[in-house]
Order: structure tokens, then C-alpha cells, then sequence
């Protein structure tokens, strides 16, 4: 059934506006775990790096990587080692280390406020036959029941550690899980479906983070989730053009998902193309009725706050809902 809207934080019972972190060594942006000096800029709208106004609510903390070269993130599984059982408890040691990730979200959070927290699950690479051993089971991805064995394996300990962290739970509301991969094929259908049931049964939320067009995107609801996002595909110097944004809203809105709002830096990414995501956001009116996910490639808050001030503010006015579109972009010339 098609409701011709985009999917809301509120129906939800969430704070909107998520902010993907990438954590761990060798992730994109250099971060191996973010203290609050890093967040600070992503949880507050800073002027002269005084905190005046609140930004975004909710942040996913994505794991990149465990021991140096060993990927857990789908990504990169082609430039390293597949990642092992050390790695994916590293990445859970990483997430509750104090003053870093959960508690230095926590330490910026302000009193009577809560933030968010998502947290991105370790994908089970089909290729790696060796994970380690998990409840007595020497564990082979190839194998769909060792697959979900490790998968919820590692759910468990992470919420057996949140559940006795319990000096974050004044500041912190852990929501859910997110789906690590931007694309589902035949070969994870029953896994997701699995993971997704499990999820659901232990009170949380879960997400998708995919990509438009991507294999399964239109059968998201199928798969379990309770909330999927899309990414446009535009990046502005290679790939799809600007108007994937806008044909992306359409999906959206009858598909009743939200959106991803990308800014990033390197060869991929061309100047304004922030501009055409805030601008769309306005004309297609997903800047005021969609659940919107930011994801910051190759740099951080830090760097747009200090490098690109301007676009920095105009993050902040699109979240508070007051952006103006601005020319000329590629989409919108003068």
C-alpha cells in the first residue's frame, strides 16, 4: 500500500535529522573514535565555537573498519582483509569506550535533552569462512544460519552493554539498527527478514540506508524494516545528473520513505552540489515532511565548520526549516 508521502521522524516516535559517523581505523574521514570535541559541531550550531542552537538530533555510528586493514563495512570488503570476530568486538569496544562515540554524545548532550543513537551492524561477508567461534559454532558465512548466529551474536552483546552503561541513558536514546549494506539481493533476503524480526522482538527500530534504484529498494517494507531512507545517487562530477534528486522524491513519496542529503569531498563530488540537495529539499518539500539522513564523505563537521562556513550555516537553516534556495547550481542556474 502507497501513501504518496514521505516517511516522517514523528510516526516514528524519533528525533529526526541522523547524522552517519563512520568510526574505526582507516575510516573515510580519518576518525577512529570521535570524541566530543569532534561532535561538538554536529550537535550544536557553532558561532566563534560557541554553541548557540541545537543541529542534528540523532547520529548513526558507523563501523568502517576493526584492526587495521580488516573491513567490516560492506564498502571496502575489496581493499583489505576480511574482518573476523577480534574485529567486530572491537568495533563494539570502540562504540562504549569512555569519552569517545556513545559518551562523548552523551557529555555534549544538554541537561533535560536526548540524543539519539543508531548504530550500524557488522555485515557477514558471504567470502569469509573463518570468523571465529561463536557459541561453540566455528562460524562459515557461507552458511545462512552462521550468518545470523553472529549477526545476532553481536546484537546481543551490544545490548548487553548498553543495558549496563547506564550513565548514558540520561542523555542517550538508542533507537535501533541499522542495515549495513545499500543494496539487497536474493542472497540476503532471509537474513534481513531475520535480523529485522529479531530486531523488532528485542523493542528497537530498523533501518535502511539504500541507494535509488538499488536491487530491493522497492520491497523495503518486505524485508522487515520499520523506516528506509534513500540516496539520490548524485554527486555531482561522475554518475547520475541532478535530476536522480528530484526523481528520487517521487520514489520516495509513493514508496512513503525518507530521504539522504550527501555532502561530500573528493573527485566525486562537485562545488554546489550541496546547493541542489537544499534546493530540491525545498521545491519537493522533503525539507520540512521527510525523516533525513546526512552523510559528510571524506570530511567532518569540524572541517565544513572551519573550511566552509557557508555551507555550514546553510546546513543549519535547512534543518531548522528556514533555508532559502540559493543560485546558481547545476539544477537551479540563474
Amino acid at each position: 500500500m502507497t501513501t504518496n508521502q514521505y516517511m516522517s521522524a514523528e510516526e516514528l516516535g524519533i528525533q529526526n535529522y541522523l547524522c552517519v559517523l563512520p568510526y574505526g581505523e582507516e575510516s573515510e574521514n580519518g576518525v577512529t573514535n570521535w570524541t566530543a570535541e569532534d561532535l561538538k559541531p554536529y550537535q550544536y550550531y557553532l558561532v566563534n565555537d560557541v554553541a548557540i542552537d541545537s543541529m542534528f538530533k540523532g547520529l548513526i555510528f558507523n563501523p568502517i573498519c576493526g584492526r587495521e586493514n580488516h573491513f567490516i563495512y560492506p564498502m571496502y570488503s575489496d581493499f583489505g582483509i576480511l574482518a573476523e570476530k577480534e574485529d567486530w568486538k572491537l568495533a563494539l569496544k570502540r562504540i562504549f569506550m569512555e569519552n569517545y562515540n556513545f559518551d562523548a554524545a552523551a557529555s555534549n548532550t544538554a541537561d533535560g535533552k536526548k540524543t539519539d543513537i543508531w548504530v550500524t551492524i557488522p555485515y557477514p561477508f558471504f567470502t569469509q569462512t573463518n570468523f571465529g567461534e561463536v557459541k561453540g559454532e566455528n562460524i562459515n558465512f557461507k552458511t545462512e544460519e552462521h550468518r545470523f548466529l553472529a549477526v545476532t551474536w553481536w546484537i546481543d552483546k551490544f545490548l548487553s552493554k548498553w543495558k549496563k552503561s547506564k550513565q548514558l541513558h540520561k542523555k542517550l536514546t538508542f533507537q535501533g539498527f541499522v542495515w549495513p549494506r545499500a543494496s539487497i539481493d536474493g542472497r540476503d533476503e532471509d537474513l534481513v527478514k531475520q535480523v529485522t524480526a529479531y530486531i523488532r522482538q528485542n523493542g528497537l527500530l530498523s533501518l535502511w540506508l539504500q541507494q535509488y534504484g538499488s536491487t530491493g529498494c522497492v520491497e523495503w517494507k518486505e524485508f522487515g524494516f520499520d523506516a528506509a531512507c534513500t540516496h539520490p545517487n548524485f554527486y555531482g562530477s561522475t554518475g547520475p545528473d541532478f535530476s536522480w534528486i528530484a526523481n528520487s522524491t517521487v520514489f520516495a513519496q509513493y514508496y512513503h520513505i525518507g530521504m539522504q542529503i550527501t555532502f561530500g569531498k573528493g573527485l566525486l563530488y562537485k562545488e554546489n552540489h550541496l546547493l541542489d540537495y537544499l534546493n530540491y529539499g525545498v521545491y519537493n518539500e522533503y525539507m520540512n515532511k521527510s525523516l533525513l539522513v546526512f552523510q559528510f564523505p571524506n570530511q567532518t563537521m569540524r572541517e565544513i565548520y572551519q573550511n566552509h562556513p557557508n555551507e555550514y550555516a546553510y546546513l543549519y537553516s535547512f534543518i531548522q526549516k528556514a533555508y532559502t534556495p540559493i543560485y546558481p547550481t547545476a539544477a537551479f542556474p540563474l
